[in-house]
């Protein structure tokens, strides 16, 4: 299974994944899961999408940057009262749209 494969399987039951639907814990799982990738691959792995995922937010969204990218997805649930993991996905996929 593929990066992409597994977020896919992700999005659909986060729960099996991360234990609830936590963008704290979703942050967690996918940096040790990209770290592995990186020891594994010998340096960063192509898809590794939170550098610009955290500079794409700050833009579209005119946040400070002092946070996490994760942060940046719990301020913008908690402004749209929407459960942040589901913000997270939309947010992801836009910015895999742009980004390809």
């Amino acid at each position: 299974m593929n990066f992409e494969e597994l977020m896919l399987h992700i999005e659909r039951r986060p729960e099996v994944y991360v234990g609830e639907r936590s963008i704290f814990l979703l942050s967690a799982f996918l940096s040790g899961y990209l770290l592995n990738d990186s020891i594994r691959l010998g340096n960063r792995a192509e898809y590794d999408f939170r550098y610009d995922f955290y500079n794409w937010l700050q833009k579209k969204f005119n946040l400070e940057n002092n946070a996490t990218w994760a942060d940046f997805i719990e301020i913008i649930s908690q402004n749209e009262n929407l459960n942040s993991v589901d913000v997270f996905f939309r947010e992801y996929h836009l910015f895999k749209k742009e980004y390809k």
